[in-house]
């Protein structure tokens, strides 16, 4: 950069400054005073006093849009005697990294205060897109010695009105922003109006430039809505729950978050029963990759078990998933929408209770996904789901789809483990009951534990001999109602003693119920 400015210089004047070796009389001289003391002697090589005549030396204009040339300039005619590019930008024994720089350290420029002070008077009684145009015609104008100074000392005037336009934009009156989705924002729109005017914030070497990626990315509102967390609180829930982890849940969160840190994309199945903490987990997964301003879908196939999850849609919801499913369904996704732009940002997507869709839902969003990303990565027809780091949970001894008049086998043949996706998936299992053992005794977990145990038996066949869906089992006497005259009324004084003493009292019906099946 020195090297081309100078050279630029030099072409505009009659010195060759490459042959001047300067004395102490000579170094008392600027640039453009030397040709009045000293004459350049040709068949010497060198420079001799003057003795006759006197001569005017001159230095070519340089307009200010050449920046550092331009600054040179005013070097070259204020400081006395420099031999070098380094000397000349050495202030106080230290070197400055550009010319404006030392024209700034050495008082030769503005500080820029009158128009600081101009954008605040006038924020006063004008819109905020008129200051955003003030602020352009200053940088047209080359008008600021140092642009990045007056943006830091004003973007929050500058800004005005940018959060109420994007509310209004994406019609969603809540919508929050932080201070760098903010600048971001007002750094766009000031280089719309440069560019208007055939400049840009790319002539005006230290001002921050806008980043077009994300201003598209704010500019949809299923973008925004993802990334409208409270940054600050997600950390500290994140610091909260990490630290209640069992062994098991803090295992698959570092291969997760390892897979998610290193952009490489892949399937993982959580297998455990009701209680073992998948929810749990869930919000430990979305929690620091949405507090580094990243995107996590959660999806559930059941609208009851998405409204346990942060930001939580139905699958069918959020995918666009057909109704009716065949074996080449694909997702009703266009390649330009805004659903399109949200997948290519997001870093995770959160599938619960995955057990209960039928395995070509999975496979038409497989589809989907691979065909959307393969425009920027042509790999990515080749990987599952289109290389995005997909987790499903659940547990298969639960609900598995429902196929009409289907006999069991049907079932079995309609379920993610039987789809070509099961095979590309990392399979996790949980074991251990968090929600049977939290605040118990030694002797009351114990129990707990029996019962899960027995439980778990039931749903997986093991008691009542070998069956076909049918079985003969015996129920624990410590689960029986043994009154034979009334039962109904025996059941409801072990859940609600003494009911009518405690009736006025909330707390005693927030902690009991009686569940029943529907016949």
């Amino acid at each position: 950069m020195f090297s081309t400015s100078l050279q630029l210089l030099l072409r505009c004047s009659h010195l060759g400054w490459s042959a001047i070796k300067f004395t102490n009389k000579q170094k008392k001289l600027t640039y453009v005073e030397f040709p009045t003391k000293f004459v350049w002697k040709l068949y010497l090589k060198t420079w001799k006093p003057r003795e006759v005549r006197y001569s005017i030396g001159r230095i070519h204009s340089v307009s200010p849009n050449l920046g550092e040339a331009y600054f040179l300039r005013i070097l070259l005619n204020k400081v006395k005697g420099p031999t070098s590019f380094e000397e000349i930008c050495m202030v106080n024994g230290e070197i400055c990294p550009s010319f404006r720089d030392v024209c700034y350290a050495l008082g030769l420029l503005d500080d820029d205060k009158e128009y600081i002070e101009a954008i605040k008077e006038a924020s006063q009684s004008g819109s905020g897109y008129y200051l955003r145009f003030l602020f352009a015609t200053m940088l047209l104008s080359h008008s600021l010695s140092s642009p990045d100074v007056v943006w830091e000392n004003t973007w929050e005037y500058l800004s005005d009105g940018i959060l109420y336009t994007q509310q209004q934009r994406l019609k969603s009156p809540s919508l929050s922003l932080n201070e760098d989705q903010i600048k971001n924002l007002t750094l766009f729109e000031i280089e719309q109006i440069l560019l208007r005017n055939n400049s840009s914030l790319k002539k005006f070497t230290r001002m921050p430039l806008p980043d077009v990626d994300f201003v598209s990315s704010s500019n949809s509102r299923l973008i925004s809505e993802e990334l409208d967390y409270d940054i600050p609180n997600l950390k500290k829930e994140f610091d909260r729950l990490s630290i209640a982890l069992t062994s098991e849940q803090r295992n698959i969160f570092d291969d997760i978050m390892t897979t998610i840190k290193n952009n490489e994309g892949g399937v993982f199945f959580v297998y455990g029963y009701g209680g073992t903490g998948k929810t749990y987990l869930w919000k430990t997964l979305s929690a620091p990759v949405r507090s580094n301003a990243q995107i996590v879908l959660n999806v559930a196939s059941s609208g009851i078990a998405s409204l346990l999850l942060t930001g939580g849609r139905t699958a069918h919801s959020r995918f666009i998933i057909p109704l009716v499913l065949t074996e080449v369904s694909i997702c009703s996704i266009s390649p330009d929408s805004e659903l399109t732009s949200l997948l290519r940002k997001a870093s995770l997507i959160i599938w619960d209770e995955a057990p209960m869709i039928h395995k070509q839902a999975f496979e038409a969003l497989d589809r989907t996904l691979k065909d959307i990303f393969k425009c920027h990565n042509p790999r990515n027809s080749n990987l599952p789901f289109g290389g995005k780091v997909i987790v499903f949970g659940g547990d298969f001894r639960q609900i598995l789809p429902v196929i009409p008049s289907g006999s069991r086998q049907d079932i079995v043949n309609a379920s993610l483990s039987s789809s070509y996706l099961w095979q590309q998936c990392k399979v996790y299992q949980l074991t251990k009951n968090m929600r049977l053992t939290v605040g118990s005794d030694t002797s009351v977990i114990q129990k707990t534990m029996d019962f899960a145990k027995w439980l778990l038996d039931i749903g997986e066949g093991k008691l009542g001999g070998s069956n076909d869906g049918e079985a003969i089992i015996d129920i624990p006497d410590d689960l029986l109602i043994n009154d034979p005259y009334d039962p109904i009324g025996s059941l409801i004084e072990f859940v609600y003693p003494s009911i009518l003493e405690a009736s006025t009292i909330p707390e005693y019906f927030q902690e009991r119920a009686i569940l029943a099946p529907k016949k």
